[in-house]
Formats: structure tokens, C-alpha cells, sequence
């Protein structure tokens, strides 16, 4: 297949790209151009992910959120258009501004691809770790002892690896959602009894 991915060298970015090449696929790697590209499938990946950017900077994550996937969407209106969003989008009610901007974003990222008429799947992926993730991921900090305990330990957290993800968006299959809570995340990954490997399968 001849297939775009915004967001190309982003976390997840990366992998699939990867992923996608060696499966044989022909890959548009889309940054600011998205001009229009005749391809059979467009995953858009592009978005501000820094825990810092949305923190301090939310109405330009937001700007950047909805900006940028009318314009992924523009890029090819027959192509299947892959929709990364997160499961963030279910929780816009949350205290924190910055986050709860990400977060509404998101949803209205979702509803905007929804009601366009183009032929499209949705993804709300859960934290995504793995090797080569963000600094700032919790996961990354417990496995390098740079975080402190959790305030909310019971606080339930949704992860997945990222080589199950990229699985999951290459094959088109349902999302494999770890339930896990913020202290079980700090206690197995700052003592070391789980790394960053993708786990065995149950």
C-alpha cells in the first residue's frame, strides 16, 4: 500500500514507520507539507505530546490538534484515514487546565473526523511505552528512578507497549489496553521486576 503518517517522527511515529517499510509498504512521511498525495491509507499521528507543551501552552495544543487533522485529512479525501487520538478524549473532566484542553481537543478532533464523511477508523490509545519513549513518560522516569511516589496510588492508569500498538494500527484490530494503577506502575517499574520490553502474552 502507499500510505502517509503524519506525526512520522514522533514515539509511535517512528516505530510504525519502521514497521510499515519492512512490511513492504511504499511510506509518505508527512511534516509541513500536506499537499495531496494519492495513497491508500493516511495515519495521523501529528500532535503535541510534551507533558510540559500542554501544560503551559494549551490553546496552542489545541489550535495544532484541530489545525493539523483537517489537514492530514486533506491530504488524500479517499484514503482510510487512521485517526490516533487518546483516551484522554474520555476524560474532559477533569481539574487540570492544560490537560483538560488536551483532552477536549481531542474529542472534538474525534467528532470533527466523525461527522466529515470520509471513511476513517478511531483510536484512543492509552500511555504508550516502550524503548526510545519521551523522557517525561512516567513509565521511562520509574525505570530510571527519576520518579517519586505516586500521591494517588490507587489512581487506575491505562498503558500499552508500543510494538502492541503499532500491531494494532498496521492489522486495523482493537486497541490491547493495560489497566494498571499509578502505584503498581512505580513499584514494578522503579524496583526493575518489569521493563521495557513488550510483555508475554497471558
Amino acid at each position: 500500500m502507499k500510505i502517509a503518517v503524519t506525526g512520522y517522527d514522533g514515539f509511535i511515529g517512528t516505530h510504525l514507520v519502521a514497521s510499515l517499510l519492512k512490511a513492504g509498504h511504499i511510506v509518505f512521511p508527512i511534516d509541513a507539507d500536506y499537499s495531496p498525495k494519492e495513497v491508500d491509507r493516511i495515519y495521523h499521528l501529528a500532535c503535541p505530546s510534551s507533558s510540559d507543551v500542554i501544560q503551559t501552552e494549551p490553546i496552542m495544543v489545541m489550535n495544532t490538534i484541530l489545525d493539523k487533522t483537517r489537514e492530514a485529512m486533506s491530504i488524500c479525501p479517499t484514503a482510510l484515514f487512521v485517526n490516533v487520538s487518546s483516551i484522554g478524549a474520555t476524560q474532559i473532566d477533569i481539574d487540570e487546565y492544560g490537560q483538560k484542553a488536551y483532552n477536549i481537543a481531542k474529542r472534538c478532533m474525534e467528532v470533527y473526523v466523525e461527522h466529515s464523511g470520509i471513511n476513517y477508523i478511531n483510536y484512543r490509545l492509552p500511555s504508550v511505552y516502550g524503548e526510545d519513549m519521551r523522557n517525561d513518560n512516567l513509565i521511562k522516569r520509574c525505570s530510571e528512578g527519576r520518579a517519586t511516589a505516586p500521591a494517588d496510588p490507587d489512581r487506575m492508569y491505562y498503558i500499552g507497549h508500543v510494538d502492541d500498538i503499532v500491531d494494532t494500527l498496521i492489522k486495523l484490530e482493537p486497541v490491547r489496553i493495560e489497566e494498571i494503577t499509578l502505584g503498581q506502575i512505580y513499584e514494578l517499574f522503579n524496583s526493575g521486576r518489569r521493563g521495557l520490553h513488550r510483555p508475554e502474552p497471558n
